[in-house]
Parts: structure tokens; sequence; C-alpha cells
């Protein structure tokens, strides 16, 4: 008898997971295009993959969200469309894959591939805790796109002509988000982590906000070309 019980619970309980997975694809939201020029913001890591970490706890994962929510706003405030990958601290993977890492990233490509955007602006930080005086902004696209090359090319030099002491070179990096899809893409690695002074920084809403400003001009600036 309680064998029998055991299973009758067994087989509530799987119907039970099975449904609530159902619903939760069935409710989520479709991504789309909605103007004429749309970016898809992806904000790096999530949920426990946090990323890179400062020497005093600082996540990579958090900043790069909040960068990716002011670029957001800037980029709308431009008329132009935006698609997040994410929207919250969470992981993007499906709880039941055997590697997260794998299903969150081919997630974020889904969703790039659902919407078919002009460009896709992934968010990352740097870390370099061997040499902690190494700080600034870099910018990457991939080795095959000359729209990529661009985009990158035009984030970095804005960033290089502000007061953010940052002279560097849009070069080509192999990252799976910008070789995932065959639509342009750049990733922005928006510091260092490992320098106090761009830690300090990219803690602060105002830096956030003139970072984001700053990347929105370039994008701006780079799709009436």
């Amino acid at each position: 008898m309680k064998k029998r019980t055991w299973i009758i619970t067994s087989i509530v309980f799987a119907i039970a997971i099975t449904t609530s997975l159902i619903i939760d694809v069935a409710t989520m939201p479709t991504h789309a295009r909605t103007h004429d020029f749309h970016v898809v913001i992806d904000a790096g890591h999530g949920g426990r993959d946090g990323g890179a970490s400062s020497p005093s706890g600082t996540r990579e994962s958090e900043i790069n969200l909040a960068i990716a929510r002011q670029l957001e706003r800037e980029l709308l405030n431009r008329n132009i469309g935006v698609t997040m990958t994410r929207t919250t601290n969470d992981s993007l993977a499906n709880p039941f894959a055997g590697n997260q890492k794998r299903s969150d990233m081919d997630a974020r490509r889904r969703i790039i591939e659902r919407v078919s955007p002009d460009l896709v602006v992934s968010i990352h930080l740097n870390s370099l805790p061997s040499h902690p005086g190494v700080r600034g902004l870099q910018t990457f696209y991939d080795r095959s796109g000359e729209t990529s090359r661009r985009f990158a090319t035009a984030i970095q030099d804005r960033i290089n002509d502000s007061s953010l002491h940052t002279n560097r070179r849009a070069t080509t990096g192999d990252f799976y988000i910008l070789n995932s899809t065959s639509y342009p893409s750049v990733l922005i690695e928006c510091g260092f982590l490992s320098n106090p002074t761009d830690e300090r920084l990219l803690r602060t809403v105002d830096f956030q906000r003139v970072l984001a400003i700053y990347i929105a001009e370039a994008i701006l600036q780079g799709s009436r070309v």
C-alpha cells in the first residue's frame, strides 16, 4: 500500500512539474523588432554565474545589468528599438540543463535569432588581478563582420574622445556571443574590477549613465550610415 501511494505521489509530482514548465514556456515574452533600427542588449552573466569580481566583492553580473538598463533607456530615448536578453539578476539557463553555462548562452542566442537585430551589444567587465593598475573600456567585434567593426570602432572612439581617460583601439575577440549568430555584434568590457578606480566608478549610477550615453551616441551615429 505504501509503495502504491509513493508511486501515485511521484506521478502527481511529475505532472505538476511538467505542467509548470509548459506554462512557463507559454508565458515567455515573444521577442521581435519594434523599430527600424533595433539593438539586442546582452547583460553578461547572471544567476550563479557572477562573472568577474573585485577584491571587495563587487560582482560583474550586477554591474553589467545596471549599465545595460541605462543603455536601454538611452537608446529608447533616441528612438532605437531595444530587446534585453535579461532584465533580472537571474541566469537564462534551463534549471534542468546539465551544462548551465551552455544553456544560458544558447538562450541568449535564441533571443538574438528571434529578433533579427541590426546590432547586438554585450555588456561585460574585465579583471586583471595581476596588473591592478590597468583600467578603462575596451570594445571587441567578431572577425568577419565589417558592420561589427564599424560599430565597435565608433563606440571605442567615442569613449577615447571623452573625459574617461581611455585610449584603446577596437579589436577582434573570440567570444561566443560575437560568433553565435550572423548578426553584427560587439562586446564591451566597460572597465576593470581589479582596478580600484574603475570599480569605484562602475558602482555609481552617474558613471553607468555616462557610459550608456556615450555608447548610445555612437550607436545612433552608426545607425545613420
